[in-house]
């Protein structure tokens, strides 16, 4: 049967008051996503004498400097990842607790760095680990030995991506550790389960999606971290470091797009992986 015309002109309607509400986020999407990508790929794949070419992700990809800078940015990410993981699930746990001052006062201090550039969080690093550090100084004297060069160190740069991650994972798992209702957990208590059981058993898959999603969002801002790599890389490459030297210093632009499109594709397969992980873990 045909449906009414009223029914088919309320779903035109509503049709197009989505369309309207969305509209915003189509352009902003296709001006400052979608075009700048089409711009850098097709410079990317211009070759000298063709129209199209694969020289220049030939010559990123057998680039040692380049695939040197990949692998360093992955390993950073990776375990400032799980470094932020393991540091903020406790964290949001207690927190989410009952409330007391102590509690909120932890709250504000993980917080704190989400306002702050990421070129502040490394001039933190230094002033504590750098030549003339607190740690650094505090080290000397109960230890007589001196490491001024830690905060330029790949250790002192992973503090400082994971000082960067801590506030943006720990701001998702609070909101899963909030909803977890907590007549279930002192029922699985008041039945004899321990703190550890409790855990493992009702905690942890409870916060599984969040744990997800603030892995997702750590890995993708580690790889596209510029200023904290900015102010503590001495002789450690990452990926953003390699495009902006391609595009200020060398001027290659190519180059550079090539090695703008790599690192997208590498971060989005990321977040794409984690996120299969997760539907395909038992629930």
């Amino acid at each position: 049967m045909k449906q009414p015309a009223k029914s088919k002109s309320a779903q035109v309607a509503q049709a197009l008051r989505g369309a309207a509400f969305a509209a915003p986020l189509i352009v902003i999407l296709a001006a400052f996503l979608v075009w700048p990508l089409v711009i850098m790929t097709g410079r990317s794949l211009s070759g000298a004498e063709t129209a199209f070419s694969l020289a220049v992700y030939q010559e990123v990809l057998t680039t040692p400097r380049h695939l040197e800078a990949f692998m360093y940015t992955a390993l950073l990410a990776g375990l400032a990842t799980f470094l932020a993981l393991a540091i903020c699930t406790p964290a949001a746990i207690y927190i989410e607790g009952r409330p007391s001052r102590a509690r909120r006062l932890v709250a504000v201090a993980l917080a704190t760095p989400l306002s702050l550039p990421g070129i502040v969080i490394g001039f933190f690093v230094i002033l504590g680990f750098g030549r003339t550090g607190v740690f650094t100084n505090f080290l000397e004297v109960i230890t007589d030995l001196r490491n001024p060069q830690f905060a330029y160190t790949f250790g002192g740069m992973l503090l400082g991506y994971v000082y960067f991650a801590i506030p943006r994972v720990l701001l998702v798992l609070r909101g899963a550790v909030s909803g977890i209702l907590s007549d279930t957990v002192d029922a699985a208590r008041t039945l004899g389960a321990t703190p550890w059981r409790v855990f493992f058993e009702i905690v942890l898959p409870a916060m599984r999606p969040a744990l997800v999603s603030a892995a997702s969002l750590s890995l993708a801002t580690a790889f596209g971290a510029f200023g904290t790599a900015a102010t503590l890389s001495r002789g450690i490459r990452v990926v953003p470091l390699e495009i902006a030297a391609l595009f200020t210093e060398q001027f290659q632009p190519d180059r550079a797009a090539a090695l703008s499109i790599l690192l997208a594709l590498v971060t989005v397969t990321l977040i794409v992986g984690v996120g299969r992980l997760d539907r395909k873990a038992p629930t």
